[in-house]
């Protein structure tokens, strides 16, 4: 069986193409060893193509001015005539077109001599008709035209620089739903911490972080939960336990919950303990149990804005509305807003006949279940 060798550059240009995946912003180790390996004064990948209401996502090894990176997303993108090139194909500019016409071409005169180039290896990775990513790396006149062997090691990368684009945006798309969740889950005004298997604290939301600092019986000391009722501890502690136990037999279906005693309202906070997916990969830093905190008491959102859209509302009648949700009776309502109660009946039976409820219950049920909770509390509605 023969042996299979990578050179060392060449091991050094995929180690940084695949890392860079998780650099921000990526590939610039990358770009620099390529431009390196080839010779180069500037190394180019482009991801998302610029036009006039979006700057695009263009990668560069060097950046001379932020005057040249505007100038080419701005004007002269539209102008490169060294473009759409072949799937997967390595071609130099001089074999593109000819030096009469490109050097005749305004991207040239205006904006690729000033900038000390005048050859130019590239590479367009397609899927489909979607272009995934467009690579260039350029030399000064004063250099010979990229060789064929240089032309070789470009074509080696190509699957693998495709491959790693992919990659990236996937995990692009994680990171942007995960954005999204955690803020949905803010929203709602639930407190998210994740713990390790021994119990750590590894993160937490800012709702969370917001509950544990108001004094309520609970707190973070030295990374972990502490309670302040000795009870409530031992009781988190087995609770945990077992959840824990059920990370490591990945059964995801074992919930804990209790509530804490609060001496300073009807209803303490709320905390929900249930195990995350178990990692593939070892290390005891590893997220293994969510805590879910909410306080039952805490007003819920429904911007106004948003029940106005959804069912048809006045703003008089949006505004009532927040209020009944939130545990205000109709006279309460009427004076927090100061209108008279017969007004506020009227607001009422307008907001029944929109919403195709009868009773103040059912109101607040129809609203708390629709997606108004979702939209998260505007500024305005804060201090109605």
């Amino acid at each position: 069986m023969s042996e299979i060798s990578i050179s060392p550059r060449m091991d050094a240009l995929l180690r940084a193409l695949y890392g860079g995946t998780l650099e921000t912003p990526p590939w610039q180790a990358f770009l620099d060893q390529l431009r390196d390996a080839l010779g180069g004064n500037y190394a180019t990948l482009l991801l998302r193509p610029p036009n006039e209401h979006d700057p695009g996502v263009i990668l560069n090894a060097l950046v001379v001015s932020p005057e040249i990176y505007r100038a080419y997303n701005e004007t002269y993108f539209a102008l490169d005539p060294f473009v759409n090139l072949p799937d997967g194909d390595v071609v130099t500019v001089a074999e593109y077109m000819s030096a009469e016409e490109f050097e005749a071409s305004e991207y040239y005169q205006n904006y690729i001599e000033p900038a000390n180039v005048r050859h130019i290896l590239g590479a367009d990775l397609w899927h489909g008709e979607e272009l995934l990513a467009r690579l260039r790396v350029t030399r000064p006149e004063s250099r010979e035209d990229f060789s064929a062997r240089e032309k070789a090691l470009c074509k080696q990368l190509l699957p693998h620089i495709k491959q790693a684009v992919q990659i990236h945006s996937r995990l692009r798309e994680s990171e942007r739903e995960r954005v999204l969740y955690a803020n949905t889950i803010d929203s709602l005004s639930v407190g998210v911490i994740t713990l390790d298997a021994n119990g750590d604290s590894l993160n937490s939301n800012p709702v969370a972080e917001r509950l544990l600092a108001q004094g309520r019986g609970v707190a973070l000391q030295g990374g972990r939960l502490s309670f302040e009722n000795r009870r409530e501890q031992q009781d988190f502690k087995m609770l945990l336990g077992e959840v824990i136990q059920a990370h490591h037999q990945r059964e995801a279906g074992c919930v804990r919950a209790f509530r804490l005693a609060d001496a300073s309202s009807l209803s303490g906070l709320s905390l929900l303990i249930r195990p995350l997916p178990h990692s593939d990969h070892g290390g005891e830093r590893r997220p293994a149990v969510a805590v879910f905190i909410s306080d039952p008491m805490a007003p819920r959102q429904a911007p106004s804005d948003v029940l106005i859209e959804l069912f048809g509302l006045t703003p008089a009648e949006s505004k009532l509305a927040v209020r009944l949700v939130n545990g205000q009776s109709l006279d309460e309502a009427s004076l927090s807003l100061n209108i008279s109660r017969n007004t506020a009946k009227s607001h009422l039976s307008s907001v029944f006949s929109k919403t195709g409820v009868a009773r103040q219950t059912q109101l607040i049920q129809l609203i708390l279940n629709s997606v108004v909770t979702l939209a998260g509390e505007p500024a305005s509605d804060r201090h109605d």
